[in-house]
């Protein structure tokens, strides 16, 4: 989970890390989470790009660029899904927050506000953690969490190996059994057996071919002969409900 605050004043921007990163400590461990700081909108906006952060912690008052349009912006390129926290010292915007359907309106400093900030954040935290289940893969002896949402898809190798490929290039030769990660992956609608011991995310899927599905990396997946029309069925019907 990637978290961003953007807060022109230093000692602020320390302060609400700090105190976010202590808070996810001790109430959301489970979460693998890596906050970013930025001391100007520009430096934020500069990499920002849509649904690389869960949550966008914004001072309203900065120079050039103030919260509220950066909310704006993040809205206007089309992420929808990033939960928006504003920090302000004056009460004054309020109603201008919620035109970007921000999830939270904290007053300077937050450590004064620590009951709403708890209140506000057990729901984000417990909502992000809903739409971004993930899987605990075992890598080299070590428990390695995966968002379902990255894993591009999943086959067993000539060596009799479970190899999880993610969508940002990524492979993981894991112990864990086929039989144990079928379940998990199934239960969620993204995924498809389009072969045996294939499993394939849907959503990165550019094309149905005759006999193959051709995924947006170029790579090449067969459909099983067996059970054609079903995964091609199903395959439509996910589609027709996005």
């Amino acid at each position: 989970m990637n978290i961003a605050i953007v807060d022109d004043e230093k000692i602020e921007l320390d302060a609400a890390e700090n105190y976010l990163r202590n808070y996810l400590t001790e109430n959301w461990s489970e979460l693998n989470f890596v906050i970013q700081t930025f001391s100007s909108a520009n430096d934020f906006l500069k990499i920002f790009k849509p649904k690389l952060f869960q949550l966008v912690v914004l001072d309203i008052r900065m120079p050039e660029i103030d919260g509220l349009q950066v909310a704006q912006i993040i809205r206007a390129r089309g992420d929808d899904d990033a939960n928006i926290v504003f920090l302000t010292a004056s009460d004054d915007f309020v109603l201008s927050g919620y035109r970007v359907f921000a999830v939270g309106y904290f007053m300077k400093p937050i450590t004064n506000h620590a009951e709403d900030f708890t209140k506000t954040f057990e729901h984000i935290f417990r909502t992000i953690r809903e739409k971004n289940p993930e899987v605990i893969l075992t890598v080299a002896g070590a428990e390695v969490p995966v968002l379902l949402r990255n894993i591009l898809y999943v086959d067993i190798d000539y060596r009799h190996r479970l190899c999880v490929y993610l969508a940002d290039g990524k492979k993981f030769v894991t112990t864990n059994n086929y039989s144990e990660l079928q379940p998990a992956l199934l239960a969620d609608e993204r995924f498809l057996e389009c072969y045996h011991r294939i499993i394939v995310n849907m959503d990165y899927i550019k094309s149905m071919e005759p006999d193959d599905f051709i995924l947006m990396d170029g790579t090449s997946l067969p459909i099983s002969q067996r059970k054609k029309k079903e995964v091609k069925v199903n395959f439509i019907k996910y589609f027709a409900r996005k």
